[in-house]
């Protein structure tokens, strides 16, 4: 039993620790409550292995396998921070775990994500309260991000913010004396092509950002609603959607006129979700183009056929996600259900990275566009989608290196020049990288540990590449230095 114990406390001496703590990189404050993930690098062989933090900032992971790895910490309101990052938001450096040799004492230092601050004035520069602002990303096409309320003195704030460049936006409405404003863009513009951008990084705030609501007619939108439930059983809902938010209009289970007030110029949806009474759905979407009154407007809620979803070409093993995205922004994102039906309107698919490529989707026969990993597509009263997948798809492998001397654990950005996909990955200990599961196309791809993504520096120092239909395509890359 002596002999037992003994050797027990020597395996246990033996036996690696990683051990840190994580502080705010601003106050120096210890951060509980934050999730250490200890990430393996390609060619370690261990699992991904996670720990809180202790009240005072500190964690410890224990019974570490010998191998290279990096340290990454998750906050809410934080940027995901990494051991070893030369600034807040950039990658970490690895390390390597050896089992007769302690481990050095990490620590990580989280920024907080970046937030804007500003003012709603009137005319005569006095804060207008309980007025709601929107934000959007200034990227083509525009997304609606967030909405909220200034206080009482017209101050408003958007935090956790990700990093890069947005739009501000008061909304359209009336003053106390009935006088009508149009919805507004910082500083001062109603059209988007005037519009100023803020751009923000990492643990900065942008103070003093002001909107002054521009005077000008609101318009009026009438017509008369047509649900489908006429035997007084069933019944629809008639919405209306603007990028500045959506009112419901009426519900009804017979015709009924309406008339909407306070209308911006500009893109307006009509969505309608209803049933006919005997558990079949009925909807209807329109997407129009306003500059005037409009009094002809006759938006109905249409027999729905079931949703349909098929893949050819390869299997998918994880779930498929869509969101539905309309005017004021874009749904949370969800894996798709068996049964599920895409009302109509304008949805986004993404379809898992695996060892295929995504050759295209379809539509009820109309092909999807492609952005960002996302495809787009409209559905009507009938929603079939075709995904068609390719087993053979491209890889693009290498060794990254500084000076001729390989560099593990070094990060690789590749991005797919026409659609804007990102793929990342690390380098082997030996320097090896593999990004696979590629469409055939052309891609940059570049490593560096301090890489702005959102600036020039990625296109000043990246590889062009191009890839071809189950081919291996290798590229050897220089480690680009701060």
């Amino acid at each position: 039993m002596r002999l037992f114990v003994l050797l027990l406390l020597a395996v246990c001496a033996r036996a690696a620790v990683v051990e840190g703590v994580v502080l705010d990189e601003e106050t120096g404050n210890p951060l509980a409550r934050t999730k250490v993930v200890l990430v393996p690098l390609p060619g370690t062989a261990a699992d991904i292995t996670g720990v809180p933090t202790a009240e005072r900032g500190s964690f410890v992971i224990l019974n570490v396998r010998p191998g290279w790895y990096v340290l990454r910490a998750t906050r809410r309101g934080y940027e995901p921070a990494e051991s070893g990052q030369l600034r807040p938001g950039r990658p970490g450096r690895a390390f390597e775990v050896v089992n007769d040799r302690a481990s050095d004492f990490i620590e990580i230092h989280m920024s907080h994500l970046p937030a804007i601050t500003g003012t709603v004035l009137d005319e005569n520069g006095v804060g207008i309260p309980r007025w709601t602002v929107h934000i959007y990303t200034s990227g083509k096409p525009i997304r609606h991000v967030a909405q909220v309320d200034t206080d009482d003195r017209g101050n408003y704030r958007f935090g956790e913010l990700e990093p890069g460049s947005y739009l501000l936006r008061s909304t359209e409405g009336h003053y106390e004396d009935d006088t009508a404003v149009l919805a507004t863009y910082s500083r001062s513009s109603v059209e988007l092509g005037n519009a100023v951008p803020q751009t923000v990084r990492v643990g900065e705030t942008a103070h003093d950002i002001t909107i002054r609501p521009i005077k000008g007619r609101l318009l009026t939108l009438s017509g008369i609603f047509y649900p489908l439930g006429g035997n007084g059983s069933g019944g629809a809902t008639l919405t209306m959607i603007t990028d500045t938010g959506r009112r419901e209009i009426l519900s009804a289970s017979e015709a009924r006129p309406f008339s909407v007030t306070g209308v911006q110029p500009g893109a307006v949806e009509f969505l309608v979700k209803g049933d006919d009474g005997f558990g079949n759905e009925c909807g209807g979407y329109s997407l129009v183009a306003v500059d005037k009154d409009v009094s002809t407007l006759r938006p109905s809620c249409n027999p729905l056929r079931r949703s349909s979803i098929s893949i050819s070409g390869a299997i998918v093993q994880s779930p498929i996600t869509v969101r539905r995205v309309d005017l004021d922004g874009a749904t949370e994102a969800h894996p798709i259900a068996r049964d599920e039906d895409l009302a109509p309107g304008h949805w986004e698919i993404r379809i898992p990275r695996g060892d295929y490529y995504v050759m295209g989707v379809r539509a009820s026969g109309s092909p999807a566009s492609s952005a960002g990993g996302w495809w787009g597509f409209d559905t009507g009263s009938d929603a079939r989608v075709t995904i068609q997948l390719s087993s053979r798809p491209a890889s693009i492998s290498g060794v990254v290196s500084t000076g001729g001397s390989p560099v593990g654990g070094a990060p690789v950005f590749l991005t797919q020049i026409n659609s804007g996909e990102v793929w990342t990955a690390r380098s082997d200990p030996q320097g090896n990288y593999t990004i696979g599961g590629l469409a055939p196309a052309t891609y940059s791809i570049v490593s560096g540990f301090d890489m702005d993504m959102n600036g020039g520096s990625v296109s000043r120092h990246a590889e062009t590449v191009s890839t071809a239909e189950g081919g291996v395509t290798m590229q050897a890359l220089e480690l680009v230095l701060p």
